[in-house]
């Protein structure tokens, strides 16, 4: 066989051996379940199973598998019997008022853990919220935090901090370049933030009003862009004031959290002609939320 034809068919056989493992059938067991019901354990194993198709992993459904089936050699010779290659591991927890959830991947038979994630939740009432976030964990190789996002947070994840639908904040800022300062409120909801704001600065327009963002992402880290529309005086101490309108773009940090931090930059433009004033001021600013 020429050295061409070994190499198209080592990768015949590596390409053959890569899709079984993309189409390896998995199933999910749940080793602990902390004397919830057998309704309940159902329906946490369901979420896991679908979550876990919607992502492309095959999972087999077999009746042996309803309830609590700890890991010892009856159950993992029931799951060779079923020819999975995939083990995926569910336990439930008790800790007072609190429910303790965890997913972990395991090879087979040595029962070895692969990926291990963990979520406490108020009660199992949170589990379509938090499985979701398990199976992404254990799936992507990464820490159960990656996954966090307004939506998908737990009670116990928002405590002491405790998101509402929207919250309001008292802006303070610094303008970077040129120099100077900005005060405001602002209510913000999920992806976007409405509120007044007054900013001045050396040398340019000062800036009065009415301005709104649209924020993009739910993570603790998001850009946004904003516009406002308000009065502009006139730079340099010059007399006159005009309509115009301020557009803006930056990033908000810690979403996630009571406080806020937004960087970035902005140009205030006047609808009208104003004396030593530029037709569009651009400033960098650094501002806090509260």
């Amino acid at each position: 066989m020429s050295a061409l034809m070994r190499v198209v068919c080592a990768v015949a056989l590596a390409s053959s051996g890569a899709a079984a493992s993309a189409s390896a059938n998995a199933v999910v067991v749940v080793a602990e379940g902390a004397d919830f019901e057998i309704e309940s354990l159902r329906t946490v194993r369901s979420i896991a199973a679908t979550e876990l198709r919607a992502r492309g992993v095959p999972v087999i459904e077999d009746e042996r598998l309803e309830g609590v089936h700890p890991l010892g050699p009856e159950t993992m010779t029931l799951i060779e019997g079923l020819g999975t290659e995939r083990v995926f591991v569910f336990r439930l927890g008790r800790l007072q008022d609190k429910v303790l959830m965890s997913l972990e991947e395991i090879e087979s038979p040595s029962q070895a853990p692969v990926h291990v994630a963990r979520l406490t939740a108020s009660s199992l009432d949170e589990a379509d919220t938090v499985v979701p976030r398990l199976v992404r964990a254990v799936l992507e190789r990464e820490d159960v935090e990656e996954g966090q996002r307004i939506a998908t947070m737990t009670d116990q994840e928002t405590q002491p901090f405790k998101k509402k639908a929207g919250e309001g904040l008292f802006i303070l800022g610094v303008g970077v370049a040129p120099l100077g300062g900005s005060i405001g409120w602002s209510y913000e909801a999920r992806s976007w933030r409405l509120g007044v704001l007054f900013q001045g600065a050396e040398n340019d327009p000062a800036f009065f009003g009415v301005e709104g963002a649209w924020i993009p992402l739910d993570g603790n880290i998001s850009p946004y862009v904003g516009a406002a529309l308000g009065v502009v005086t006139a730079a340099n101490d010059g007399d006159g004031t005009a309509l115009g309108t301020k557009l803006e773009v930056g990033a908000e940090f810690f979403r996630l959290h009571g406080a806020r931090l937004f960087v970035g930059g902005s140009a205030v433009i006047p609808f009208e002609n104003l004396a030593f004033t530029d037709t569009a001021s651009i400033g960098l600013f650094v501002r806090v939320g509260f």
